[in-house]
């Protein structure tokens, strides 16, 4: 009870300093733009007119979405949003005004979806490893994140209705079901099941429910774009590298994965996206200009 109090605390708090931002006289021609998190400004800043544009943090998807209807009830029609899809598109989720969504499941996959992904492979890679990882470490990764997308997915619906989350992913080890080879990851269906079962304590899932909901979702064959979560793809990038024989030199960990692909995706790359068209076509409509360009 106290950490929910805590959070309505929070965004009431974070309200009222973009309302004074919002009303301050050097601000009456800028755009307020509020993004889920750190990483996200990392990325949007660059992107950005920081002269027309101020961007905030709200520390989550469901803060995001209740700042930016309560700024717009007020009034505010100056002021967006913009977070990760997650599985809006595969459950065709409605979305409110000013709120945009990423084409795919997060900003992550969008990197991956570009050249960045690329970059990475050329800056990190052993010689050994280089031309194997760039022909097939994409399919790969999509190819395991898939299982354990179908897994969060399910997570989502059961939160919908019963009210709480059940499987438990913060602190999973990928380790206890990722096999690193040379130039190759390998996994485990079996173990990971077991150990993200074993890991949502309390959970009313056993295993054989949990295959029985995976095939039944297969069944939709869903766009891994959609399915597969970018931090999930990220953490397994950082496993092809975690032995020296994969890797050219140093220690690299899904920080300096994430870092590479905001620093390799540019402009350009984002100026190919949905995001990237709907967002000037509300600018064009609302004769606004948000970006650096």
């Amino acid at each position: 009870m106290n950490s929910l109090r805590e959070e309505a605390d929070n965004l009431v708090t974070k309200l009222v300093e973009i309302r004074l931002l919002i009303s301050h006289p050097q601000n009456k021609d800028k755009v307020f733009v509020l993004l889920e998190g750190r990483t996200d400004i990392k990325l949007f800043r660059k992107l950005f007119s920081s002269a027309s544009v101020d961007i905030n943090e709200l520390n989550g998807k469901p803060k995001l979405v209740e700042a930016l209807e309560t700024l717009l009830a007020e009034g505010n029609l100056q002021v967006i949003g913009i977070t990760d899809a997650d599985f809006d598109h595969l459950d065709n989720t409605p979305q409110i005004n000013n709120l945009f969504v990423t084409d795919y499941h997060d900003m992550e996959i969008e990197m991956i979806e570009s050249k960045a992904l690329e970059s990475i492979i050329h800056e990190f890679s052993s010689e050994k490893c280089h031309d194997s990882l760039l022909d097939n470490m994409k399919e790969i990764i999509y190819s395991i994140a898939e299982n354990i997308g179908y897994t969060r997915w399910i997570n989502e619906t059961e939160n919908n209705l019963n009210g709480q989350y059940v499987l438990r992913f913060k602190g999973l080890k990928f380790k206890d079901f990722i096999e690193v080879k040379t130039c190759n990851i390998e996994f485990n269906l079996d173990s990971f099941l077991t150990s993200l079962l074993t890991h949502s304590t309390d959970c009313p899932i056993d295993k054989n429910d949990l295959i029985q909901k995976i095939n039944e979702l297969k069944e939709h064959s869903a766009d891994k774009r959609q399915l597969c979560n970018g931090h999930d793809l990220t953490q397994l990038i950082s496993m092809f590298f975690s032995t020296r024989e994969n890797r050219e030199r140093g220690n690299i960990n899904q920080d300096k994965i994430e870092e590479g692909l905001r620093l390799s995706y540019h402009f350009d790359d984002f100026k190919q996206s949905n995001l990237f068209r709907n967002l000037t076509s509300w600018c064009q409509t609302n004769n606004q200009k948000i970006f650096c360009t």
